[in-house]
């Protein structure tokens, strides 16, 4: 990935680092087990809220925190990713819970309802006879998440953002 960042050839100025709630305009690639599973469309940097960012796991940002613009690597840990897989969230299902004409084929991704009503993704591991087997594990339960990227800029969030909990501009949210 070759990446200019607005910054580079700017002498005097202070570079910020990334820290909770500085906007971080960042590229990545995602891998697990050495296969690309995520990436941001290169020369497309994403902006995120630091220690906001709902589609950063906990791990990412933890290594992010206190960089500057530049390139990086992580390695995260199931635990600071995705989670460790509970095997309490694979479950058995009835062929008749499933709504009428339903694709019941290992692979399919489906939504639920949850004890609580909130809905859930998941997926069909196995059909045997009338009993589906689905997990509500995140795909990338138990999987240790390698990613290679690029910070592209760090800045102060506006007082706009913080409120809202996610970034604005270029590779942010548009309201």
């Amino acid at each position: 990935m070759a990446v200019t960042t607005p910054y580079s050839e700017l002498e005097g100025v202070v570079r910020l680092k990334v820290r909770r709630d500085a906007v971080v305009r960042l590229e990545y690639v995602l891998r697990v087990d050495g296969e690309v599973v995520d990436e941001t469309p290169e020369g497309e940097p994403v902006a995120v809220l630091h220690g906001r960012a709902s589609g950063l796991p906990p791990g990412l940002e933890s290594v992010l925190e206190g960089r500057g613009v530049g390139p990086f690597e992580a390695r995260v840990p199931p635990e600071l990713g995705a989670g460790e897989r509970d095997p309490g969230l694979v479950l058995i299902a009835s062929r008749e819970d499933f709504p009428p004409g339903a694709v019941l084929e290992a692979g399919e991704e489906f939504y639920f309802e949850g004890e609580g009503g909130e809905v859930r993704p998941a997926r069909i591991v196995a059909v045997e006879g009338d009993r589906v087997r689905v997990d509500a594990n995140p795909a990338l339960a138990g999987k240790v998440l390698e990613y290679t990227g690029i910070i592209h800029e760090v800045r102060e969030a506006t007082p706009e953002e913080v409120e809202h909990g996610h970034a604005h501009g270029e590779g942010g949210v548009h309201h």
